[in-house]
């Protein structure tokens, strides 16, 4: 028992729960002290607090659909994202890390967007990446970039893992005497 509690899920849970806070404490901090559609620069013309308040879909999706009708398929998308990641975590052996917190990264931006959507009707972007003038990047949470790099770690793990079982496959050649 001692290796299910040191494994996976405290990797999950320990990711998921640092996202959460983090995210929820930084659209707070957004919503409080900067007015929306303005940016303030953190990290010179890199990086920036912004406040924009975000009712459709990643790409637009939804956008045109009724409130309620866009909340209800937020739901059913998020509930079936949530059964999804919680049966790949269930099914990893107990002590791979990097992906039950890639999971748990996944988890958390999909549970802190879809509170702030059952709470306010919206999400809250707050970060914006580029000069301060520039529109070239969309806005962002730390939910959404949770999201993001939580899968394309999966990702990454899954062709690593493709491309070592297929390297074992290939017959050795002998070297060339």
């Amino acid at each position: 028992m001692r290796g299910w509690i040191a494994g996976k899920f405290v990797a999950f849970g320990g990711v998921a729960a640092s996202v959460l806070a983090l995210d929820q404490l930084g659209k707070r901090h957004a919503a409080s002290a900067i007015e929306v559609g303005e940016r303030v620069p953190i990290l010179g013309s890199w990086l920036a607090w912004t406040h924009v308040p975000t009712a459709g879909g990643a790409l637009g999706l939804l956008r045109d659909w009724s409130p309620r009708a866009e909340l209800m398929a937020y739901a059913a998308i998020a509930a079936v994202a949530a059964f999804v990641v919680f049966v790949f975590l269930r099914s990893l052996a107990p002590r791979d890390l990097g992906t039950g917190a890639a999971l748990g990264a996944v988890f958390a931006g999909i549970a802190s967007n879809s509170f702030d959507r059952y709470r306010l009707g919206s999400t809250l972007e707050f970060l914006h990446v580029g000069p301060p003038t520039s529109s070239l990047l969309p806005d962002f949470n730390l939910a959404d970039f949770a999201i993001l790099l939580g899968v394309g770690t999966l990702i990454v793990e899954l062709l690593a893992t493709e491309m070592a079982a297929r390297a074992g496959e290939r017959p050795r050649r002998s070297p060339p005497y």
